[in-house]
């Protein structure tokens, strides 16, 4: 049902005729369009017709009626900007009550605020909704909670259900002498959000646990339980050896309570399936580091559509190919997988970050399909040579600590034109000369030559190698601030 009808009537103010004959009279008289553009050019956003046309019909609850938004006071226009600007600043750490329906964090400028219930909770327009939120959806902020609730698909939306309970008598405006109040007879519209956004348990049901998780939320139980409020919370789960091998293994059962959980760390091999990982969409970030995550558990991983940073450390897996169909996943670390199967590293064209640790890599050769690679980071890794580098042209960031065996390649790397920072010790730094980019790199103190060639670059900062004392590197040094504007070094073996 749209808000205004043929005759140009507003569904709102006609529902509240049936209580209020002179309704139209009590609230305030309409802004003028500039003052709508005013207000648009100040926030940043442009309002949705249905908002603009509402507000240049009436600006607002007057003196005599109140509570015409649900029970919250519909503010003027003025109130709308003066909110908006004074809550930008104030410490926000939101949390959305639907995975990614609300963006998380500070205040945002697209949030809009256009009624309040005089306790300091607003009624929100949201303007900048999350990944799987609505332009103009309607969403609450709670000064009772930092949870932020999905009221409405749409601004339009919203008033509809004010039309609906009015009808009903869900919502019953009441002469009380001097203020015509309009409240709802269920209480506070914030008492009933679980109902309201369809939340299968409400907020403050209680969820009982044992073992590793009833230890894990030791000070945040309640008789045993837990509650939905705290669980939404959650955001980061670390499972770590100790408290896991204390109690056995730990069910991942609970992890499915938490719907904006976006960082999931299992550091122990007691787990028995993981196959719950499946019914966690939304993670993010994702650490595995137990012995039990198999092969096939791979499979899981592939639900995570969300995915974008992994770490598998200390596992016993040959081919992790399987992850290419992550199409999010951009950061992957491998820590010490000992039987892994190298080669199949190249399959996962979408990385933007790479980090081998303490493993076979091979050749090496299959880096070069990664073509989007931007960050690549190889620790106590067995490097041959620099062919395989030649076609990363997005690479901004290498870093290893091992000496190749062939540096006679090296002069690939000078097609780099993006790279920022080279943490190895060279020798000839002319190779560099034509990338400008570049602000970090590393320097043979025993033998390095062509500083001159690259003087066009803008460093400001420098790694040492195998200097032999603290006088040597400082002499380094010297030498590169003949040229460079050096904000700090490092002097480090290799």
């Amino acid at each position: 049902m749209p808000l205004f009808n043929e005759k140009d009537e507003c569904s709102l103010v006609e529902a509240l005729k049936m209580y209020i004959p002179d309704v139209e009279e009590l609230l305030n008289p309409p802004v003028v369009e500039a003052e709508i553009i005013a207000a648009e050019s100040l926030i940043g956003f442009q309002f949705p017709y249905e908002f603009r046309k509402l507000y240049m019909k009436h600006n607002g609850e007057g003196e005599q009626v109140m509570g015409v938004m649900a029970g919250f006071r519909w503010i003027t226009l003025q109130s709308v900007t003066g909110t908006w600007k004074w809550r930008q600043d104030l410490p926000y750490d939101i949390i959305s009550g639907k995975p990614d329906a609300v963006k998380e964090g500070g205040y945002k400028k697209g949030w809009i605020p256009f009624a309040e219930d005089g306790g300091n909770s607003l009624l929100i327009m949201d303007l900048e909704p999350g990944a799987k939120g609505s332009y103009s959806q309607i969403i609450s902020l709670d000064r009772n909670t930092n949870i932020s609730y999905v009221i409405a698909e749409s601004f339009g939306q919203f008033i509809e259900s004010i039309v609906s309970e009015l009808r009903t008598g869900d919502l019953n405006p009441t002469d009380m002498e001097e203020v015509i109040y309009v409240h709802r007879k269920r209480g506070h519209l914030f008492d009933d959000l679980p109902k309201l956004t369809n939340m299968q348990n409400k907020q403050n049901s209680l969820t009982p646990v044992s073992g590793f998780w009833a230890e894990y939320f030791e000070d945040k139980l309640e008789e045993g339980c837990i509650s939905t409020e705290m669980l939404i919370k959650q955001k980061r789960v670390f499972i770590g050896p100790e408290l896991a091998e204390k109690h056995g293994v730990v069910p991942l059962g609970l992890l499915t309570r938490m719907p904006n959980l976006k960082e999931l760390i299992i550091h122990t091999g007691n787990i028995a399936n993981y196959d719950v990982l499946k019914q966690l969409p939304g993670l993010t970030e994702l650490v595995i580091g137990g012995a039990s995550f198999t092969e096939s558990d791979l499979e899981h991983l592939v639900y995570l559509e969300d995915l974008r940073e992994l770490t598998l450390a200390r596992l016993s897996l040959k081919d992790v190919h399987k992850l290419k169909d992550l199409k999010k996943l951009k950061s992957l670390r491998l820590f010490r997988m000992d039987s892994i199967n190298s080669k199949t590293i190249g399959a996962l064209v979408n990385l933007t970050e790479l980090s081998l640790e303490e493993l076979e890599a091979g050749d090496l050769s299959y880096i070069s399909n990664l073509k989007q690679l931007k960050k690549l980071e190889l620790k106590k890794v067995e490097i041959s040579g620099f062919t395989f580098m030649k076609d990363l042209k997005n690479l901004t960031i290498f870093r290893t600590d091992r000496r190749a065996t062939d540096e006679s390649d090296m002069a690939a790397l000078g097609e780099l034109r993006k790279l920022e920072e080279f943490n190895y010790p060279v020798g000839d730094l002319s190779v560099f000369q034509n990338c400008l980019s570049l602000r970090e790199i590393g320097v043979n103190a025993q033998k390095f030559s062509g500083l001159a060639d690259i003087s066009r670059c803008n460093l400001r900062g420098i790694t040492i190698f195998e200097a032999t004392s603290e006088e040597h590197a400082k002499s380094i040094v010297a030498e590169f601030s003949k040229y460079f504007n050096l904000n700090s070094y490092e002097w480090s073996a290799l």
